[in-house]
C-alpha cells in the first residue's frame, strides 16, 4: 500500500533524525564532564600548593633556632672585628708619653745648667689618626699635642723656648698668649704644642 502525503509542505511533518536528539543530550554532558575535571585538577593543584606551603613553614619554624643563632654569631663577630681594629689602631698610633715628655724638656733654654722656665701645667691628647692643617705646625702632621703653661721671669727666655720648639723637626708650637703678674717681675704664658709625626725625638 502507498501512502501519499497531500498536504502542504509546510504542514507537512518532518520526522529528524534520531541523533540529533541523542546529541542533544549528550553535548550538555560532555561539557559539564569537561567542567567538572577542570575543577576537580584546580582543586587538587591549589591543595598541593597549600599543603606545599605549609610544609615550608614548618621547615622554617624548625630553622629559626639555626637562623637566631647565626645571626646572634655574626654580630658577635662584627663586634670582635670592631674591637681588634680599635686595639690595632691604638698599638699603630700609640704615644710614647715618656719620651715626647723628655723631647719637650731638651729643649728648654737652660741657664746656669739648670732650665729659667717652669710649668705650672700639662696636659696631654693623642691625635688619631694623625692630623695635619697648614694654618698649625707649618702643615707638619702631628701625631700628639700638649697644652703648656706656666712662668718665666724674662721674655727673651720665653722667645727662645718658642723658636726652639719652631726649629724642631719633632715639635711645632702655636704660641697662645703671655702676659705680665702686675705685682712682680713674672710672665705667665700658654703655649700649645704638637709632636709631629715621624720627628726625631
Amino acid at each position: 500500500m502507498i501512502n501519499i502525503n497531500l498536504l502542504p509542505k509546510n504542514l507537512r511533518r518532518v520526522r529528524e533524525p534520531g541523533y540529533w536528539r541523542l546529541l542533544a543530550v549528550l553535548f550538555p554532558l560532555l561539557v559539564l564532564a569537561v567542567a567538572g575535571t577542570m575543577q576537580y585538577f584546580a582543586n587538587a593543584t591549589a591543595a598541593n600548593l597549600q599543603r606545599e606551603k605549609l610544609a615550608r613553614e614548618d621547615q622554617l619554624a624548625l630553622l629559626q633556632p639555626f637562623l637566631r643563632e647565626q645571626r646572634d654569631l655574626l654580630s658577635r663577630q662584627q663586634q670582635l672585628n670592631q674591637l681588634i681594629a680599635v686595639a690595632r689602631s691604638v698599638r699603630e698610633n700609640r704615644v710614647m708619653w715618656t719620651s715626647e715628655i723628655a723631647g719637650l724638656l731638651e729643649t728648654l733654654p737652660v741657664g746656669d745648667g739648670a732650665p729659667v722656665i717652669d710649668f705650672s701645667s700639662l696636659s696631654m691628647q693623642s691625635v688619631v689618626p694623625p692630623r695635619a692643617d697648614p694654618n698649625r705646625y707649618e702643615g707638619r702632621p702631628v701625631v700628639a699635642e700638649m697644652q703648656v703653661s706656666g712662668s718665666v721671669t724674662d721674655m727673651e727666655v720665653l722667645a727662645a723656648f718658642v723658636r726652639a720648639l719652631e726649629n724642631s723637626d719633632a715639635y711645632g708650637v702655636l704660641f697662645q698668649n703671655a702676659q705680665r703678674q702686675s705685682d712682680q717681675d713674672v710672665f705667665t704664658y700658654s703655649l700649645t704644642v704638637g709632636a709631629v709625626e715621624g720627628g726625631e725625638r
